[in-house]
């Protein structure tokens, strides 16, 4: 008789081991498919902080655009050299403007957005810096000589958003 138990609890391990390794099986299965998914959501979290610090840098006026790099021009007396960018955001412009031919350049920008006309011109004489908020629109910068003489100009532009 114990000889018969111990073949029948024998059988009940070799059973009771098969299921348990059927289970850690099925349930590696599981973990993996649920580690896979959670190495997804963490690739999402870094990629959702990354937008969120770009997001933060905008509305911080933080982020910048040079638009023009100290470009040298030439301004005919009486006229203006004309630019046109677009500001994807809310904003400011600022123009830096250095000339050793004329002491009256002027900066203008104008553009329309969201029911605001926006035009206005800042004088920089021989050389100064120019700020001008904007709003998302097509903007035109004018860098102009309302002098009776040609002169030449060094124009940096930066969009700052």
């Amino acid at each position: 008789m114990s000889r018969t138990v111990a073949i029948g609890l024998g059988i009940v391990c070799i059973i009771l081991l098969v299921g348990l390794v059927g289970t850690i099986i099925v349930y590696s299965s599981i973990i993996d498919n649920k580690n896979n998914k959670i190495s997804d959501l963490d690739q999402q979290i870094t990629s959702l902080s990354l937008q969120v610090a770009d997001l933060t840098s905008i509305t911080n006026l933080t982020k910048s655009t040079v638009w023009l790099n100290f470009k040298n021009v030439s301004i005919q007396a009486g006229y203006e050299n004309v630019w046109n960018f677009i500001s994807t955001y809310a904003g400011y412009i600022s123009v830096q403007v250095f000339s050793s031919t004329a002491d009256n350049i002027y900066v203008r920008v104008n553009y329309a957005s969201h029911g605001v006309n926006y035009d206005n011109q800042i004088n920089v004489g021989m050389s100064g810096t120019a700020v001008f908020p904007v709003l998302p629109a097509s903007i035109q910068i004018s860098v102009g000589n309302p002098g009776m003489t040609s002169a030449t100009a060094t124009v940096t532009i930066i969009y700052y958003y």
